[in-house]
């Protein structure tokens, strides 16, 4: 388990639950903050090798599209009730990808284990899961890796150049897997600086510029999101190096339109209605 890069707090939980593995677990924390890696950390310590459970779309793996349905989750179901003489880790990637129907008929697997059977549940967004799911579990919040760590895996990636190195410190500092996607992929990485350099223009710019970027942009709410996360992460940054109250005004306009957004709100509207 050498090379690992878990935040110590979250390493001293897993430590803990290796001694005593729970009947089922759920592991949160931020995109690109390595869960799968945090669930290897703990089947190396337990010498299992877990089972994944994905999305399909037309009864093939899609990572991108996917969904989990009812019919994954029937065929979980008559895996758990084979006989298995040791520990059987099944993990449900991407668990929000369930939807109603399919964490109904999860939600009985919960209440009816097989024999030395253990659930864990991935997901960046545990508010689409259901409660009663919610509560049959033990949450796991993975913590962004230190100051300290993410600059050993750059190390470790062999990034040497320094204005790289304090991009991809802003962008994927503390999220080891994010950071090692895009140390690893110049191409990614090239589009991921590009949206900082836009967040900074729609910052600092005229209304043009926002309207200019509200229209490349208006297409992809996901990358809408990026550029005003991006934008507050900026502001947060003023605000630490000593700039006033009108920073925060802006990071609160920021915020506001990010709701919006993320709430289905129009892309194009909301970016080049922000008043910055």
């Amino acid at each position: 388990m050498s090379n690992v890069y878990i935040h110590p707090k979250t390493q001293h939980q897993l430590d803990s639950i290796a001694a005593d593995l729970p009947q089922s677990l759920l592991m949160t924390g931020p995109d690109g903050v390595g869960l799968k890696s945090t669930v290897t950390y703990l089947a190396d310590a337990l010498h299992i090798k877990p089972v994944y459970i994905l999305p399909e779309k037309d009864e093939k793996v899609d990572l991108e599209k996917g969904v989990i349905t009812v019919d994954i989750i029937r065929r979980l179901y008559a895996m758990t009730k084979t006989i298995e003489t040791g520990t059987r880790m099944i993990v449900i990637d991407y668990a929000e990808r369930m939807g109603v129907q399919s964490q109904n008929a999860f939600l009985k697997l919960l209440e009816e284990p097989g024999v030395n059977t253990h659930f864990i549940l991935l997901t960046h967004n545990i508010s689409k899961l259901l409660p009663t799911i919610r509560s049959r579990v033990q949450l796991v919040e993975v913590n962004p890796i230190t100051v300290e760590q993410s600059n050993a895996l750059l190390e470790a990636l062999n990034v040497t150049d320094v204005q790289k190195k304090a991009q991809l410190s802003f962008i994927a500092g503390g999220l080891p897997a994010l950071l090692s996607i895009l140390a690893d992929d110049q191409k990614a990485f090239d589009s991921r600086a590009q949206i900082v350099r836009d967040a900074r223009t729609y910052l600092q710019g005229s209304p043009y510029d926002r309207l200019k970027i509200a229209l490349a942009y208006k297409d992809s709410r996901e990358n809408a999101l990026t550029l005003l996360s991006d934008a507050g992460k900026l502001l947060q940054s003023s605000v630490k190096n000593g700039q006033g109250s009108d920073v925060i005004r802006k990071i609160e306009a920021i915020l506001a339109v990010h709701e919006r957004i993320e709430t289905n709100g129009n892309i194009r509207l909301q970016l080049a209605s922000v008043n910055l």
